[in-house]
């Protein structure tokens, strides 16, 4: 009788101990869940955005490439207008709590683990390309460039906040600015310049975006199912 009470004691326990596994699991995959949701809706706004910037650099560049002799340079940076970089940042709070406490081993099986793992991999290389690879090129080449081929009106264009000065948004709309001669020569080689090299750091963070979006929705899709199976078990 001793035996079977201690026996059936080691039972509830293992049973106790099974649950509240079970449940911190489920726990910490709804807090991930809210993670990647997140990633996803910043990356879809991200892949809507960049390919704007890109249309209009893209454009600006094809009128560089004209065989005009001058350069309206007040239009070409009333069409530019306002530059600015999107900022990627992973939301992995709750992938980084389980790794800082032990607990991955709770979520899943060493399949689902690999998959999260390569999951943080995906993610983490399209936050690299935004916030080193092309944000070090904006902040470092592209805006000094800009503020150097731009005449002091022009460069008003540049920040959103002009928008709300009436006499500053008169001094850009009365702006006349056409170059010629080597003036012409300089800003088409120097804009150029600038342009096509944010064009290619522009693109090479999308193609890094849309793995990310695509590891996001795969994750996303795995972790309902897990959910699934903890809600039967």
């Amino acid at each position: 009788m001793l035996f079977l009470a201690v026996f059936c004691g080691f039972l509830a326990e293992y049973q106790l101990e099974h649950k509240i596994e079970r449940d911190r699991a489920r726990q910490f995959l709804q807090s991930m869940l809210v993670d990647v949701r997140t990633n996803i809706q910043n990356l879809d706004s991200l892949l809507q955005q960049d390919r704007i910037i890109i249309a209009n650099h893209d454009s600006l560049v094809n009128w560089l490439l004209s065989d005009s002799i001058t350069i309206d340079r007040s239009s070409f940076a009333r069409k530019m207008g306002a530059v600015w970089i999107r900022n990627f940042l992973v939301r992995k709070e709750t992938y980084d709590q389980m790794k800082a406490s032990g607990s991955l081993r709770y979520v899943g099986n060493i399949e689902f683990l690999k998959k999260m793992m390569d999951y943080e991999r995906i993610t983490n290389f399209a936050q690299y390309r935004n916030q080193d690879f092309e944000k070090k090129y904006y902040t470092e080449l592209f805006i000094p460039a800009l503020y150097k081929a731009y005449d002091l009106t022009c460069q008003l264009n540049l920040d959103t906040s002009n928008r709300s000065d009436s006499y500053k948004m008169q001094k850009i709309a009365m702006h006349r600015d056409v170059l010629s001669g080597n003036d012409a020569v300089a800003f088409r080689q120097n804009m150029g310049a600038a342009l096509t090299l944010r064009l290619e750091r522009l693109r090479r963070s999308l193609d890094a975006f849309r793995d990310a979006r695509t590891a996001c929705v795969e994750m996303e899709k795995l972790i309902m199912k897990k959910l699934g199976q903890t809600t039967k078990e």
